[in-house]
């Protein structure tokens, strides 16, 4: 080892490391684990019924996460408190590390203050006393002993009068002159000596030729197994393969069963019997059947366009098991309690799958099948199946009634909030008060410009702009009825801002929770915008998603992409799609006019030509270069009459102007 470093002797110095570094470990795991949640922000905007009980669901799933969290925390915290306590009890108990200062003053035991003829007299006396060869050993005392207090009060009578012991002392805090550093390293002197060495080398072996390219092996083929979605590449690849531009929404539902990762969630227990394991299919065979008759009468069936070739069909028990559990979910099913419990995992592994499906179809660039993922997002979410009725996203409406009050009601469409609010249909009052507090998603304005153009021309960077927000229905009834008593500006000023005033006591934080009753976690709304060719079933602009949509005023947003390279006049569509509400999804068709660029304008060599009444111009004329004519005495464009007449002189008039008026 090397000269002025050593071992720790008394192991103090390795149990205040150890103290240290279980503190910085043990105090914010203990803070994490038993502080209670933070309080979220973000408030739900719905307060029915149905949305209150999920509320309650979502944090008794909070509650089973978190004690979860506490259980695998708990063992190894005690464990490290119990070392903590064990190290600090240790260093209580040890007599305390010798840091004092060497003070001369001290060592001969006569105070500061003292004069130089003081200390001579007292150095003296002690000389006298304290002499190795005057002095009678004591029972417990040896000779050593002795010897070095004479030297240590010599040395300090020196350091007080000597000119260069005092120096020394000045500089570095010893009468001796510089001493050599010694740095004690915070291990104790018996692990590193003697029989515990060769243990020592086995746990470094351990630990750095095992341990360490294990966690970080483990860390890395974990992450190979995982595309930039978060999906398994075994999933991507099934998408991949099996994803087509003519895909309907059964077929959908299937590809998102066949994941791979809910083979881990939905995996039958390993010591369950033969017997139970074909009860446990025959369970799910049974609810297909119950699912399938619920779904012919919801007249949820195939595409009749898709190919025969693009249907997806399940191959494990797995996939299988999974769809029954998606279709129960869409269907608003009820399951068993165990049953239920897989569901919820299922569920909640869903959205990154979801979100992979949607990116494989983009990147075909296939518009229709785009779409169709965007819109399994909010049917997953709302629990309605796509082609259902958007009524069933209101309390107290399933999703048969919602199809029957779709045809009695007329509330179809894109205004079928508004019909349904238009209604008040008193049987559902919930209803009618979730309805009004329903937001949907409204354009404004949509526009192609080009930065610091006023055409767009061939292959230029083009934005689409477009302004969004979230608006509340309106019952056209009530806007009727202002706009009958509006006969007056006073009468039409007080109904604006009446209505400014109600709107603002019933918005809510545009930032709250939606209302998603089914869906077993917070969900903030957002949506998707995307511009495709809806005749070539292409996606020109890939999407872009929103989430800071306001209720207020329009905020604006941009697509940018490449005009196309020939002039001509394009048809395009604006597609918006809401990720948590069914039914608010919005389809506005754009055109696209590019223009030819403009021609070079040949004024460039007019500009550089002097005026021949400027002096630049005097000085051309004399090298014989083109100048151009003074405005002056241009007078080309008119031609004046300046002949004496009765009438006087006569106006100036256009060259291109109309003659036949002077024979008048």
């Amino acid at each position: 080892m090397a000269p002025g470093i050593s071992y720790d002797d008394s192991g103090l110095l390795a149990s205040y490391f150890g103290v240290t570094c279980l503190a910085f470990i043990l105090v914010p795991a203990s803070i994490s684990t038993f502080r209670s949640a933070p309080k979220d922000p973000h408030k739900s905007l719905c307060n029915c019924n149905e949305c209150r009980a999920n509320d309650k669901r979502k944090a008794a799933l909070r509650s089973a996460t978190h004690k979860r969290k506490l259980l695998r925390r708990i063992l190894p915290l005690i464990l490290g408190w119990a070392l903590f306590a064990y190290l600090s009890y240790g260093l209580y108990l040890a007599p305390p590390m010798e840091t004092s200062v060497y003070d001369p003053f001290d060592i001969l035991g006569i105070g500061s203050s003292a004069s130089e003829k003081e200390i001579k007299k007292h150095y003296k006396r002690l000389s006298l006393q304290f002499h190795p060869d005057k002095v009678k050993l004591g029972p417990n005392e040896t000779y050593e002993q002795v010897e070095t207090k004479f030297v240590d009060i010599t040395k300090a009578y020196k350091s007080l009068t000597d000119e260069v012991t005092v120096e020394n002392l000045r500089k570095y805090g010893n009468p001796d002159g510089p001493q050599q550093r010694e740095d004690k390293i915070a291990i104790p002197k018996w692990v590193v000596e003697g029989k515990s060495s060769i243990w020592v080398l086995a746990a470094y072996g351990v630990v750095l030729g095992f341990g360490i390219p294990f966690v970080v092996g483990r860390w890395w083929f974990r992450q190979r197994k995982l595309t930039r979605d978060g999906i398994l590449n075994a999933t991507a690849e099934i998408f991949f393969h099996q994803l087509r531009d003519d895909t309907d929404f059964l077929s959908l539902i299937a590809l998102l069963a066949s994941a791979v990762e809910f083979q881990a969630i939905l995996a039958p227990p390993a010591k369950l019997s033969k017997k139970d394991r074909k009860e446990r299919q025959a369970r799910i065979e049974t609810l297909e059947q119950e699912l399938d008759t619920q779904r012919a009468d919801l007249l949820i069936d195939e595409s009749p366009t898709m190919k025969k070739e693009s249907r997806v069909i399940v191959t494990t028990a797995a996939a299988r098991r999974a769809r029954a559990l998606i279709w129960a979910h869409l269907l608003r099913y009820d399951l068993p309690k165990d049953l239920a419990s897989e569901q919820l995992e299922v569920l909640r592994a869903a959205p990154p799958l979801l979100t992979a499906l949607a990116n494989i179809a983009l990147g075909h660039n296939w518009l229709k099948t785009s779409l169709a993922c965007q819109k399994l997002q909010p049917a997953i979410v709302q629990a309605i199946p796509v082609g259902g009725s958007p009524l069933a996203q209101l309390p107290g409406i399933t999703l048969e009634k919602g199809l029957e009050l779709e045809i009695t009601t007329g509330a179809e469409g894109r205004k079928w909030l508004e019909k349904w609010v238009s209604i008040n249909d008193d049987e559902y009052p919930e209803a009618n008060a979730v309805a009004r507090t329903f937001p949907r998603l409204e354009v404004t304005d949509a526009q192609f410009r080009v930065t610091g153009e006023k055409v767009v021309t061939p292959s230029s960077i083009v934005q689409l702009e477009f302004k969004a927000r979230w608006v509340y229905p309106k019952d056209p009834k009530e806007v009727s009825n202002g706009s009958a008593r509006a006969d007056s500006v006073e009468v039409v000023e007080k109904e604006v801002t009446k209505e400014k005033k109600e709107e603002e006591k019933k918005n809510y934080p545009p930032t709250g929770y939606a209302h998603a009753p089914h869906w077993p976690a917070n969900r903030s709304p957002g949506f998707s915008a995307l511009m495709g060719d809806s005749k070539l079933d292409k996606v020109i602009v890939q999407p872009m998603r929103v989430a800071d949509v306001p209720f207020d005023e329009p905020r604006e947003y941009s697509l940018q992409f490449q005009a196309p390279p020939q002039p001509n006049l394009y048809s395009f569509v604006l597609y918006l799609s809401s990720d948590t509400f069914v039914g608010s999804d919005i389809a506005r068709p754009v055109m696209l006019k590019v223009e030819p660029a403009p021609a070079e304008s040949d004024d460039d060599d007019d500009i550089s030509e002097p005026e021949e009444d400027s002096l630049a111009g005097q000085m051309a004329m004399m090298r014989g270069e083109k100048v151009k004519a003074s405005a002056v005495h241009d007078e080309s464009e008119y031609e004046t009459d300046t002949s004496s007449d009765e009438d006087g002189p006569r106006r100036g008039r256009a060259i291109n102007e109309d003659t036949d008026s002077d024979s008048d």
